[in-house]
């Protein structure tokens, strides 16, 4: 009688250590298939297919006034972000203005870092009939860097094409420069 109730209580004692393994292997399963899942609905967020991107202008300071650049066929796009000084970690007014082209489905404004990846930070924009602009807010994220390059890229969303106007500017952190 002994030893069968040795042999039970073994038995027992199995399946207990058995059965959290197998839980922590379904845990660890579920994770993976979550983590698989938020990597292929964000991947069209973070790898955008840009179908055209205007040039540069160099010409412009973003922080003291607003900036304009062209596409190829002539068409403008206008960036004003108030306060001026684009300063981190405070709210900051978007205003879009397009020229010479339709209105697009959607306008939203993503800032980058250019040197530094500094996540998404991607602001999107209304449009307001009374102006004729797009506008909205978003806001720079803090830098542990005294000074930091960033690329403000103006999306605009079509049905068959996404055209991206890049806007470039610096930034310091008040005390730095």
């Amino acid at each position: 009688m002994s030893s069968e109730s040795d042999a039970s209580a073994g038995r027992r004692g199995l399946s207990g250590v058995g059965k959290p393994a197998l839980l922590w292997g379904v845990a660890a399963a579920l994770g993976v298939a979550i983590v698989a899942v938020v990597l292929v609905k964000a991947w069209p967020l973070l790898h955008l297919d840009i179908s055209e991107r205007a040039a540069l202008s160099p010409d412009c300071d973003l922080l003291s006034q607003a900036c304009s650049v062209r596409f190829s066929a002539g068409a403008e796009v206008t960036l004003d972000i108030q306060p001026r000084g684009i300063p981190a970690v405070h709210p900051l007014e978007l205003r879009v203005g397009l020229k010479e082209m339709p209105s697009p489905q959607r306008v939203e404004v993503d800032f980058a870092g250019v040197d530094m990846a500094m996540g998404f930070n991607r602001a999107a924009l209304s449009f307001d009939a009374e102006t004729g602009a797009w506008t909205g807010q978003g806001m720079l994220p803090v830098c542990v860097r005294d000074r930091m390059t960033w690329e403000a890229r103006v999306l605009l969303h079509y049905p068959d094409r996404l055209l991206a106007a890049p806007f470039r500017f610096v930034s310091a952190r008040l005390g730095a420069f």
